[in-house]
């Protein structure tokens, strides 16, 4: 169990969180493992939970309009993925696919919404965790989008 608590701290949605407070939310989580290949979750299906790679490589892929799949990210040992689904009960906007080995828990967001409604101080930690999460990766986009613009620029 203790394992699995670190394992689960390496992810900066957990990592401020008491012991207490990690088994509560290992308590919720379902284990997997998916075999190079093969997908966690598929794009376009309902993103009905939150997915931590607990050891591994998971590379989001998109169609993109010609058919063809493209990457869109590596993720690796202590990141999440499906945040978006939390907040807008949408459909996945990307597939994840196992590079390597990888053991991943999934967290139903029906079982950690309860949780954290039930438990202010979680709550009030997860959250400004996803807040920081979701500023790094604008940030990222930010710049990724600024560098487009300055080939689409010299092109001309």
């Amino acid at each position: 169990m203790i394992e699995e608590l670190n394992e689960l701290k390496r992810c900066s949605l957990f990592a401020e969180f008491s012991q207490i407070e990690l088994e509560k939310v290992i308590s919720v989580a379902h284990k997997e493992t998916i075999i190079p290949g093969d997908h966690a979750f598929h794009e376009n299906e309902e993103g009905d939970n939150l997915i931590i790679i607990r050891l591994g490589t998971l590379r989001l892929m998109k169609i993109d309009t010609g058919g063809d799949a493209k990457q869109l990210a590596l993720l690796g040992t202590g990141s999440y993925v499906g945040e978006m689904a939390l907040f807008d009960e949408g459909l996945r906007s990307a597939s994840g696919v196992a590079v390597e080995r990888c053991d991943i828990w999934k967290i139903p967001y029906s079982e950690l919404r309860e949780l954290l409604e039930n438990n202010v101080g979680m709550a009030a930690k997860f959250y400004k965790s996803m807040a920081r999460g979701i500023s790094r990766r604008l940030n990222y986009l930010n710049e990724d989008f600024m560098a487009l613009k300055k080939f689409l620029k010299s092109r001309d």
